[in-house]
Order: C-alpha cells, then structure tokens, then sequence
C-alpha cells in the first residue's frame, strides 16, 4: 500500500512538473501546451506554392516562417527557437528561413548569438537543394545574418568570401546554387512567383562589397516587426499589440509589390522563447501563436483579397501553418 502511495504521489509531482495533462485539442512539449505550436511535423504541404500562378509577385503571398531556424538541437532554453529540422520544416509548408551565421576558419557556421547549432551554411543548402529538386514548384526566402565578428584566429577571408565561396566555387555547394540562388537584380521590380520557383530569395543581412546579392534586410523594399525584446510573460500583450498591427498592416496595405511585408511572433531576452510562443507552463497567459492563429482564423472570414506577408514563428503548428496558408486561396484563381 505504501508503495502504491509513494507510486501516485511521483506521478502527480511528474505531471505538475510538466505542467499538468496535456489539454484536449492542444500539443504538449516540455511541458509547455498550445493549440498552434510544436507539432508542425504532423501535416504535409511540401508544394502549396504550385495552386499558385506564376505571375502572382512575391510580395503578395502570406508565407509562414521560422525565427533562428537551426537551433532545433542547439541545447539550451534561452536560444532554442524551433523542435523540427529543416527538412520537416520545409515539409511542413514553411517558406522563410532565418540562417545566421558565423565565419570561423574561413567556414560559415550556424549559431544563435555566441550558441552553436551544431550545422554549416553548407548542410543548410544542401538540404533546401534536395527540398527544391523535390519540389520544384517552391521557392524559399531565405534570410542569411552575419550573426557576429568572426570565431578564432584561423580566418583569412571575410564574411562574404566565404558566402561566394559557398555558392560558387565548392565542389558540394556550388552545383546547386548555379541552379537554385536566384540572380537578384536591385533595380527590377520584386519578383514574381513564376521566377522564384525552384529558387532561394536571399534576403541580405550581412555586408558586402560586390552585391547586393538580396533584397537588404530593413531596406527599402521591406516592412518589418521585430519587437523582440520583452522583459517577462506581463509584457506580451505589448508584443501581440505589434503583431496585430503588422499584419493589419499588411492585410489593409495595397497589393502594388512595393514592399516586402515581414512580422515576427518571437520575443525572448526576458522572456524565454518558448514562453513567448506557447505561453507560460501555468497557462495564465496566452502565448503569441495562439493569439496569432486565432486571430487569423477570426479575421480570414471578413477579407476576401489580402495577405499577411511573412509571419516569422517559434515552435509553429501544424494550424497556424494552415492557417496561414488559408489566406493564400483567392490566389489561386487569379487570371
């Protein structure tokens, strides 16, 4: 009988350490639940983009995201920003990707502030290449960020030598970005659909003395939220304030293809990036991709012609993907 007690009483301090049962409807991960994050794997949408006619521009998809992509195995709470690899990613229906990078060695090196990934800029291309040999109907956006000064002592070229060096001369890489990376030209409209399939859209963050080789990240052409510093869990609502208005923004704005429309649902330095995209264990607070799927889902039925632009996640789901990608349909008959 004593055991027995002792049995129920560890299984009841195990589920309130994990935060309690997972709720009907929602997907649990460390602890932490959510009707729209972390079971994004579920569901397969590796070539959405092909209901979609070639001359619709860029500018007027809605195109679902991921913050900090490579840090799936990056081991620490603070810097870990998503739970699926790229692959799975890509599968999964999502579009833009933010690489940052380090040079160390005269190599790109995936980190996330001075956390290693664990990945190269190298496998990161090598596996949107057999994505986009798979799915050629595709293109990914691609943001690419110098993440920081280079590591070690061992460097004798720069950040975009190396870039160049990656696309163009090795023997692995280059191959594939003679057929993938799309030829950017400043002074051309933003690009359609059509031109982009099969292609990366370098979205550029870091200098250059030879390019542009993207669009410039929070150039011109591009219009962005990124409120990403929030201090703790009572101070979300000033973050979903800037998400709502962005994608309001986007949604109410004219579809002329002026500007690349760009809003992230992450935040951390206080808060943990989990935290921010699922909510706290205790549930008290609504985190952001739960706001933002419902709010999309609500708002979906009252617009006829808009799009939301590029929505920037941690953790998604299967449904925020989804629906996202709902706002994509009076596209697809579009002459």
């Amino acid at each position: 009988m004593a055991f027995v007690l002792l049995l129920a009483a560890a299984l009841f301090y195990a589920l309130v350490s994990l935060g309690g049962p997972c709720t009907a409807g929602a997907t649990c991960y460390r602890g932490y639940q959510s009707f729209y994050s972390f079971d994004a794997g579920d569901e397969n949408h590796s070539a959405w983009m092909a209901a979609i006619p070639d001359d619709v521009h860029i500018t007027s998809l809605s195109i679902p995201g991921t913050h900090d992509t490579m840090t799936y195995e990056i081991g620490s709470e603070q810097l870990q920003c998503q739970n699926w690899n790229l692959t799975v990613q890509l599968e999964s229906g999502l579009r833009y990707l933010d690489i940052r990078a380090r040079l160390r060695n005269d190599e790109l090196h995936i980190y996330h502030a001075n956390g290693y990934t664990g990945f190269g800029y190298e496998q990161v291309l090598l596996d949107i290449f057999a994505f986009l040999d798979r799915n050629p109907s595709e293109t990914i956006l691609m943001r690419l960020k110098e993440e920081g000064s280079p590591i070690g002592p061992d460097n004798t070229i720069s950040f975009e030598d190396a870039f160049n060096y990656h696309h163009f001369a090795s023997p692995l890489t280059a191959p594939g970005s003679k057929k993938h990376l799309y030829k950017y030209d400043f002074a051309a409209p933003l690009p359609t659909l059509g031109a982009l399939r099969s292609k990366i859209f370098i979205l550029q963050n870091f200098d250059s003395r030879d390019g542009p080789y993207g669009l410039q990240w929070e150039g011109p052409e591009m219009v962005l939220e990124d409120l990403w510093i929030i201090p703790d869990v009572y101070h979300l609502s000033e973050k979903w304030s800037a998400i709502r208005d962005a994608l309001e923004n986007a949604a109410l704005a004219p579809d002329d293809n002026r500007f690349l429309y760009l809003a992230h649902t992450s935040a951390s330095v206080g808060v943990l990036p989990i935290e921010a995209a699922a909510g706290p264990m205790n549930r008290t607070i609504q985190g952001m991709n739960d706001m933002t799927g419902q709010y999309l889902e609500d708002a979906s039925g009252n617009v006829d012609e808009a799009r939301v632009g590029v929505v920037i996640i941690d953790f998604p789901g299967r449904k925020l993907i989804g629906t996202i990608l709902k706002w994509n349909v009076w596209l697809r008959g579009r002459k």
